[in-house]
């Protein structure tokens, strides 16, 4: 078998020339090379390749980049390695030139994965910030080359809705979290889908009535559609805010008293003094796996006010309607509308960021406390 061709760096750049100058030729009112950022994106199979494509295009429109794309063809038959270069233009408007930017896809077989980095540092546009897009779940195989990749990187992207074991994975993420205190920051695209829930629970305590039972919280339950992947672990979604929940209010936990059984996890944790609890529990629903179905917040019966708070989502997913339940008597309801972003809006958005989310950070932490293993 013969060796796979080393990627010519300097060819790819000459050929990135090659393709502006052809571009601008073609173009009367000229092209503008345009780019803000680095982004690199991991491809786990060549199957993918075209799905990551099309939301490069969507991204790249809104942020222009250079895009790096490292494709990993584990399935491969024989040594590969391999590169190709293509442009990644808007549409010129009257008042505006046409804006280009460029997109390098490296497709490697598995025993050369590990070579990628180094071609790949290179091409890296100097003086700009560098995003690792990491879309793929995450695999004792790929360790290495994740850690090469995020070290070149100013920000990782990661899409915790991917995790195949959703309870083990993020606990595993929230132990990174805590031991290492240097390195990129860190976004999640999934966390970023819980938004709209976030801010209509912290909506409710915006009402100067019910601020004060912040601190007199004693249950809060989420349900939520089994992962697809393990349907008897807690999904990512339904953690991740039971975490933001229990970090922004100061709660500590008491592992002592976590309990299981058939489709529902209970924690307890001490809150200004009083015990609080958090309960995960499948809804009986039929709904998306992974996605959350309703949130109940209870406040303890001694209060001066009985309250209750609801989110719930409907079940074809284009409406949440909140409650609440005072003293026994239910207030008007609200009904908004609700569209989940595609994958191309939330990368995007993830792109304006480039410190640390430490909200996020700390609701991971929280998450990885409550499910953290021997």
């Amino acid at each position: 078998m013969s060796a796979a061709p080393t990627i010519n760096v300097s060819a790819i750049e000459k050929e990135l020339t090659s393709l502006w100058k052809q571009a601008s030729e073609d173009e009367t009112g000229g092209v503008v090379r345009a780019s803000i950022l680095n982004l690199i994106v991991f491809v786990p199979d060549p199957a993918e390749a075209s799905a990551v494509d099309d939301i490069v295009i969507d991204v790249t429109a809104s942020h222009p980049c250079r895009v790096l794309a490292l494709v990993a063809d584990r399935a491969a038959q024989e040594s590969k390695r391999a590169a190709g270069v293509t442009s990644r233009c808007t549409l010129p408007t009257p008042t505006s030139k046409q804006v280009c930017c460029e997109q390098v896809t490296i497709t490697a077989s598995a025993d050369h994965l590990d070579e990628a980095p180094s071609a790949i540092v290179p091409l890296l546009i100097s003086d700009l910030p560098v995003y690792l897009w990491w879309r793929a779940e995450p695999k004792a195989e790929d360790k290495e080359l994740y850690g090469w990749l995020a070290d070149i990187a100013d920000r990782v992207v990661i899409d915790s809705a991917m995790f195949n074991d959703p309870e083990g994975d993020l606990a595993a993420l929230a132990a990174r979290l805590v031991s290492e205190r240097h390195g990129p920051a860190l976004s999640d695209i999934n966390w970023a889908r819980l938004t709209a829930w976030r801010a209509l629970i912290a909506g409710f305590y915006d009402v100067p009535e019910y601020r004060p039972l912040l601190k007199k919280i004693e249950r809060v339950q989420i349900e939520y559609a089994p992962p697809a992947s393990d349907s008897a672990a807690i999904s990512t979604r339904a953690l991740l805010l039971g975490g933001w929940i229990a970090s922004r209010l100061g709660w500590q936990l008491n592992p002592a008293a976590a309990a299981r059984e058939d489709g529902v996890a209970r924690f307890e944790f001490n809150a200004d003094g009083h015990a609080a609890q958090l309960e995960f529990r499948h809804t009986e629903r039929s709904i998306e796996p992974g996605h959350l179905a309703r949130v109940v917040i209870n406040n303890a019966g001694d209060c001066e006010m009985a309250c209750a708070f609801t989110v719930r989502r409907s079940a074809d997913g284009t409406r949440i309607e909140t409650g609440v339940t005072l003293d026994q008597e239910q207030r008007p309801r609200r009904v908004l509308s609700y569209e989940g972003l595609g994958e191309a809006a939330l990368l995007a958005r993830e792109l304006e960021i480039l410190g640390n989310d430490r909200v996020y950070e700390e609701t991971v932490k929280a998450a990885g406390a409550m499910i953290q293993r021997p």
